[in-house]
């Protein structure tokens, strides 16, 4: 029918991506930072309680920078520029309150050199308007601080996520810019002609164009970030591009098989082989894409906000890559018939079944699976040795969170973030926030456990100061007493700094602790010591007080993402395995294919993982790829990449053991269809490995440390899998197995439903094909 209607489609197809080229800068001006909250856990309560019972401490907490090479604080034109510009950052809506660092009582917030000083300000609302709010803040203080001899910058989570958006961004375009030139030439020597070359690429955009339109209605509700539409638009060009080669190919292959040499192609001999196409290689393409889906939808299971959106965006752009395929592809096709190899090669440079010098079972690799087949055990062993030698890193694997910090040193507020650092402490833009809730207002028990808390994390190694009621009591009445919380509540002036800490506006029954470390937020040791505060320090302090105590704050909310993945990692595997078990099931009516899929896909999944260990986080490579290891993989890493790896891994298997299964449906020759199928997919498998390499690693080239992880991991996997996995395990396996690859039960196959696609071609056989241009 679209082959009939191809005109129509084609004006239809260019309407919808002309409304969504309209609708993409509205996508663009929705991205915002990475949310890394995990539902219902610490950190989430945390700030749950601090929103309800401390508004005007805000949803985060932001720091504006001034520093000055000529002034000190006290010079009145440093203080000029300061006062100027807090009165612009109090003014402006989503601040909730500033911090003067001239105020009574501030005077840690003035560096030791008198040269530095901290104005601590409050935003609330929800991630995407604090990104909104700081970024207009930015441009505010970056106008009001030009000239004067100040320089001012805001810092802090959304100030710094904004830059390391804008980053991400930049990083997109680069790799888009590289890896798309070199996805058509790979394209080009595979096809051997630019018309063929040309049509994945016009897919892969279109699938990439068509999604970001899709994503714009779910970016109002929803909180999407940079860093997964640079995912998704990756994935959508790579899985595109490998969808498109595989029908393109299928269609020529065919297209050739009924045109005699020299003659143009008949509208009955194109239609046909699009026809044909879809029925192999279009039906491959679906198999292999609702696997890809739902191996990332199995990320769903997991509470984390970052995880939905990489599901949801990647999800949804496997699906946009399957409708331009299946559709638009089609349409393209049958306009352009037998032009598809416009702008051919010369003889020589074209691929042998091309230029109609090769056979079913001629070529390269129809005698590299002769020889794989004669000799399984010989081939296949050292293949599965490597695999697991590769896979040995991920036993040691260790999750964190990078900030991304080091990308962002030229940034606004990453230089802001580096005069913290130096004047004062790296985890001064970052506490640690400490809540205690009871059913009554708190009293001296409370006020004396407190105290205890706050002793016991003053002497800790790794904090800088502790700011509690006990310590704000002892400060300005020298004493902590219920009788010093009662006369400071009379005064309005010390009630209102203490409702910072104490909600006695609001019955006085909680209490907050803001503790500053001496370490970086995403540290190591930050980490630990959130998670010493959770388990001993906190409910030793409050045991028996029926007080309801949390930890929370940015370290620990990416103490809570690294917990949440690791507790679910196996439910997504189990998820993922099982179901992709049963589809392949059900498509290939065998048992041990879908066994050997599974099997071969982990193997080559689990080495992909090792070597991104390997590199990043044991820095074997890091002069390199240009990269500083934190000693961490990102949180989400591990089960985000199982979830893609996995999915995309099931292309080459899909698409090679669809061939296998229809050369065998011909011949009842196990050996032969192996020989056959590699010989006709082993150039496409090839190729769409070359070319999701150089999509992928062009990504190795971004400044973000976790856009390196990904685009390591990614372009590792299909390499693997392309030349270890397809080339040697699978002909090994499918060789030993010979016609026990096509078992199945009785009862099993009265049971399930018809769904063997491969029973379906009606291409020409093999034997008789001449194929040429």
């Amino acid at each position: 029918m679209v082959a009939r209607r191809r005109y129509l489609v084609l004006a239809l197809w260019a309407a919808v991506l002309a409304v969504a080229g309209i609708l993409y800068p509205v996508l663009e001006s929705r991205l915002g930072a990475p949310d890394y909250t995990v539902r219902n856990s610490e950190s989430a309560k945390t700030q749950s309680l601090l929103t309800e019972h401390f508004w005007d401490l805000g949803a985060e907490q932001d720091v504006v920078v001034f520093r000055s090479a000529t002034h000190t604080v006290a010079s009145p034109e440093y203080r000029r520029v300061v006062e100027r510009i807090i009165e612009t950052v109090k003014n402006g809506s989503g601040v909730t309150e500033v911090e003067s660092p001239y105020a009574d009582g501030r005077g840690e917030q003035i560096s030791a050199d008198r040269r530095v000083a901290l104005a601590v300000l409050g935003m609330r609302g929800t991630e995407a308007q604090r990104a909104f709010v700081a970024a207009r803040l930015q441009d505010r203080i970056e106008r009001q601080s030009a000239g004067t001899g100040v320089e001012a910058y805001l810092t802090g989570p959304s100030p710094l996520t904004n830059d390391l958006s804008d980053i991400e961004l930049r990083d997109q375009r680069t790799a888009e810019n590289i890896g798309i030139p070199l996805a058509l030439v790979v394209l080009l020597f595979a096809l051997g002609a630019l018309a063929a070359a040309l049509l994945p690429i016009l897919v892969a955009l279109s699938s990439v164009l068509l999604c970001s339109a899709l994503l714009v209605p779910l970016a109002f509700p929803l909180h999407l970030d940079r860093f997964v539409t640079v995912v998704a638009t990756v994935i959508g060009i790579g899985v595109g591009i490998d969808y498109a080669l595989f029908v393109v190919s299928r269609f020529r292959e065919e297209l050739a098989a009924r045109t005699p040499f020299g003659k143009r192609a008949s509208r009955e001999a194109i239609d046909t082989s699009i026809g044909l196409a879809l029925r192999t290689s279009g039906r491959t393409v679906i198999t292999s894409g609702l696997i890809v889906i739902v191996a990332l939808g199995s990320m769903l299971v997991i509470n984390g906000h970052i995880f939905m959106e990489i599901a949801l965006a990647t999800s949804l752009v496997v699906a946009c890559c399957l409708l331009t395929s299946l559709v638009l592809l089609p349409a393209m096709l049958a306009v352009l018939g037998d032009r598809v190899n416009f702008g051919a090669l010369p003889r020589r440079m074209r691929p042998p079944d091309i230029s109609g010098n090769g056979t079913a079972a001629v070529g390269l690799w129809g005698r590299w699976a002769a020889f794989v087949l004669r000799h399984p055990v010989l081939t296949g062993l050292p293949a599965l040795a490597l695999l697991i030698l590769a896979s040995l890193p991920l036993t040691s694997i260790k999750l964190g969170i990078d900030w991304g910090l080091a990308a962002l040193s030229e940034t606004r507020s990453g230089k802001g973030q580096q005069i913290v650092t130096q004047s004062f402490t790296a985890g001064a833009v970052g506490p640690v926030q400490v809540t205690t809730c009871k059913p009554r207002p708190i009293a001296a028990p409370e006020l004396d456990r407190v105290a205890s808390l706050t002793a016991t994390l003053a002497r800790h190694p790794h904090v800088e100061s502790v700011t509690s009621v006990t310590s704000e009591l002892d400060r300005a009445f020298g004493g902590h007493t219920e009788a010093h919380l009662r006369r400071a509540a009379a005064v309005p002036e010390a009630r209102r700094e203490l409702n910072r800490i104490v909600d006695l506006d609001r019955g006085g029954r909680c209490t907050y602790l803001s503790i500053i470390l001496n370490q970086a937020v995403d540290s190591p040791e930050a980490s630990a010591l959130v998670r010493d505060l959770r388990d001993q320090h906190a409910p030793d302090a409050f045991r028996g007080t029926g007080a309801e105590v949390h930890v929370g704050g940015l370290t620990a909310q990416y103490v809570d993402l690294s917990d949440e993945t690791s507790s679910k990692l196996p439910l997504v595997i189990a998820i993922v395995l099982g179901l992709s078990f049963v589809y392949l099931l059900l498509v290939f009516r065998s048992v041990l294919i879908p066994l050997k899929a599974v099997v071969l896909n982990i193997l080559a999944t689990t080495a992909a993982l090792g070597l991104t260990v390997f590199v990043f986080q044991f820095s074997h490579g890091d002069w390199l790829l240009g990269f500083t290891s934190v000693g961490t993989l990102q949180a989400y890493l591990p089960v985000a990449l199982f979830a893609l790896l996995f999915g995309l891994s099931m292309d080459y298997e899909v698409f090679l053991v669809s061939r296998i299964q229809e050369e065998y449906e011909r011949s009842g020759d196990n050996d032969r269809a192996v020989v056959v199928a590699l010989s006709h997919t082993a150039r496409q498998i090839t190729a769409a490995a070359a070319i999701m390499a150089a999509v992928f690693g062009s990504l190795l080239l971004a400044d973000v440390l976790e856009l390196k992880q990904f685009a390591f991991g990614l372009a590792v996997a299909v390499v693997i899998d392309a030349t270890i996995v397809r080339m040697l395990l699978v002909p090994a396996a499918m060789g030993i197995a010979k016609r026990a690859n096509w078992w199945i039960p009785d009862f099993l196959n009265r049971l399930l439903p018809a769904a063997n696609w491969a029973r379906e071609t009606e291409s020409i056989p093999a034997e008789e094909r001449t194929t040429h241009v």
